[in-house]
């Protein structure tokens, strides 16, 4: 099994959904409703498309630490 396989499975998608989801309700729970809402896009995105769904999550992590 190669990166691109791992990367296109649907085990990997859904996995990495439900890791966005617990984080979306850590944020929630924290209070920040704005990364909540783009980590549950993002994880809606990496449940369909792995690839894409772990770049939002890169480019919200970034968007966190310059805020």
């Amino acid at each position: 099994m190669g990166l691109s396989d791992l990367f296109t499975s649907k085990r990997s998608g859904l996995v990495s959904a439900i890791s966005m989801v617990v984080e979306a309700g850590l944020a929630l729970y924290r209070g920040d409703t704005k990364i909540a809402a783009l980590l549950l896009g993002a994880a809606a995105l990496a449940y369909r498309w792995s690839f894409v769904g772990a770049i939002a999550e890169i480019l919200i992590r970034a968007y966190q630490r310059l805020r």
